[in-house]
């Protein structure tokens, strides 16, 4: 496997990147307040007071332009599982949001429409941009703070896109479940290609439809009817295709000339640090035996690990509970920075007695008891410059050579062919299913180990307390320009709850939706993939590295921002940025 994880990855010169989850550009932007957010009205999110409010309440709130429905042709349209099952009433569902939305384009005779159709998990409320004066404010406000409706909410989504937006199976990365790939960066010159992408699993839809995912592609052609005005047009589907996995682009060139548009990226990850990075010593595959310890010394991998966490539950006051704890696995070279950054995020933390000093063996629990937990960066930065987050599958227990052991969450990551066109992304890799020959070793010569837990155990009911009625139709009504377009994360399983306690399953108190324009996204309970394809100068070969972020209520968001035009030479790219 051509896989290069245990080092900062070199980015092609003059790459235009994504700030935040890849902080990589130096380039300027424009205000959040000002003109250089690109509004994207032509999509929504449409939350449900009720998932017995019939589909029709919901396609009403579904508004495209009519000269914006000419030059998009790709319709993208999202469905949460409570609507699955009228996606096989002879496709009336999305028959009729198509009509919503281009049939009312009648300046061309004909058009022809391709629509990827999929049900997902829930779907998100996307929050205004705050005051703050920069685009970087604004981005580290985001990656800092709970999402709102962290949980996720019944309803439908849409989007009109250009035909470029739509990215076929063929050109990604193979996928062996239901999956979309949201492509969140791209640069490509002669000799470099650079491609990130995300990887959102699709809901499980055995109860609802048959079959483990539902995802279709279609083609359907418009055509204008009679002659009288207004002019009318009938709406005809082509062909139609049931796929598990297709891409979706959010690089994709605007139909109208204008100043060069980026894509602007926060990834918030709620997790907080329980030790310092520690060296690997010894390790194989998904298993680690040994680190070096606080004082240099060599000690079991679970030791630190099952010692810290009774503390962290005791300095909140809790009694020992089970809980989830993830490793992030850092390369060498980036070990300093994240210890630097760690010991910052303790130094920085308010004493209590109002001295200002605080005692060393006081400062970790002063950290883990804070309440509101004091969020931070520290996961969400490490993972863009080339860092890999595991969950922690077990650890300690047994006797002999198995004393000690710490078991993390292998990641499956598709081997990339050792020649390839230039200037092409793979288009064919081995067989995903083949899951012993595809999995990436964890941990790698000189990488090191942080561990880290969800700072608050009751998340999941402070977001069920946010995802309430009442809080959502309070939100402020921010005009699309002052949305952010697109929102992709993480919430807790459900495998377990009863759907009653959501208030979108209880008796309606109100018939009617809620409708979010200018935002589009989805909420999955699997775990978002992040995927870095790399290729530079002189080198033959790609290189791959992966890493799931499966924290519940992490969240990637984005928005296409105008950079600013100025006679300042931009400054080359290098290294990912560290501050």
């Amino acid at each position: 496997m051509s896989l290069l994880v245990a080092r900062r990855w070199p980015v092609p010169r003059r790459a235009p990147a994504a700030i935040g989850l890849l902080a990589r550009s130096q380039r300027s932007y424009t205000q959040p307040s000002g003109p250089g957010i690109r509004p994207l009205r032509d999509r929504a999110i449409i939350i449900s007071a009720s998932v017995n409010t019939k589909p029709n309440q919901l396609l009403s709130s579904i508004s495209v332009h009519p000269e914006r429905a000419i030059s998009n042709s790709f319709f993208v349209f999202f469905v949460t599982p409570s609507y699955a099952s009228f996606l096989f009433d002879d496709d009336a569902l999305l028959n009729k949001a198509l009509r919503r939305a281009y049939t009312q384009a009648t300046r061309h005779p004909s058009h022809r429409i391709q629509a990827l159709c999929a049900v997902v998990d829930k779907l998100p409320v996307s929050e205004p941009f705050a005051a703050s004066p920069s685009i970087q404010d604004e981005v580290l406000r985001r990656s800092t703070k709970l999402a709102v409706a962290g949980a996720g909410l019944e309803g439908i989504a849409y989007v009109v896109l250009p035909a470029g937006a739509s990215v076929p199976s063929n050109e990604l990365l193979p996928s062996d479940k239901g999956a979309i790939d949201f492509i969140i960066a791209e640069h490509k010159t002669k000799n470099s290609i650079l491609r990130d992408t995300l990887r959102l699993p699709l809901a499980n839809t055995v109860f609802q439809t048959g079959k483990p995912c539902t995802m279709t592609l279609s083609t359907w052609e418009t055509r204008v009817v009679g002659k009288e005005q207004p002019l009318m047009k009938e709406l005809k589907l082509v062909s139609k295709t049931n796929v598990s996995h297709h891409g979706i682009s959010l690089i994709f060139k605007w139909a109208k000339e204008g100043p060069p548009m980026s894509v602007v990226s926060a990834l918030s990850i709620p997790l907080v640090p329980l030790t310092m990075p520690r060296r690997v010593e010894g390790c194989m595959g998904n298993i680690i035996r040994l680190l070096v310890g606080p004082q240099g010394t060599i000690i079991q991998a679970s030791s630190e690990l099952e010692s810290v966490v009774p503390s962290f539950f005791a300095s909140r006051g809790q009694p020992a509970q089970p809980t989830v704890a993830w490793a992030l696995v850092i390369p060498e070279a980036l070990k300093q920075t994240i210890s630097d950054r760690t010991e910052a995020l303790l130094s920085g933390l308010p004493s209590e007695n109002g001295t200002g000093e605080m005692d060393q063996d006081e400062t970790w629990p002063r950290l883990w008891r804070s309440d509101p937990p004091v969020w931070n960066t520290l996961v969400s930065k490490a993972v863009a410059e080339g860092a890999r987050l595991h969950r922690v599958l077990s650890g300690g227990g047994g006797w002999g050579k198995k004393a000690g052991l710490l078991s993390l969450d292998p990641i499956p990551a598709s081997q990339v062919a050792d020649s390839l066109e230039q200037g092409q992304l793979p288009s064919r890799i081995n067989d995903p299913e083949d899951f012993a020959s595809t999995l990436t070793p964890v941990v790698r010569a000189g990488d090191s180990i942080q561990f880290f837990i969800t700072p608050k155990s009751d998340l999941a009911e402070e977001a069920g307390k946010v995802d309430s009625l009442e809080t959502l139709r309070a939100l402020p009504r921010a005009s699309p320009s002052r949305l952010w377009g697109w929102e992709l994360g993480t919430i807790p399983n459900t495998i377990d709850s009863t759907p009653e306690n959501s208030w979108q399953h209880a008796p309606p108190v109100w018939n009617g939706a809620t409708c979010f324009k200018g935002a589009f996204g989805a909420l999955t309970e699997g775990g978002l993939t992040l995927t870095r394809h790399l290729k530079v100068d002189g080198d033959a070969n790609y290189s791959v590295s992966t890493t799931t972020v499966d924290v519940p209520f992490s969240r990637f968001s984005a928005v296409h921002v105008a950079e600013q035009q100025d006679k300042r030479e931009e400054k080359d790219v290098g290294e990912p940025n560290t501050d």
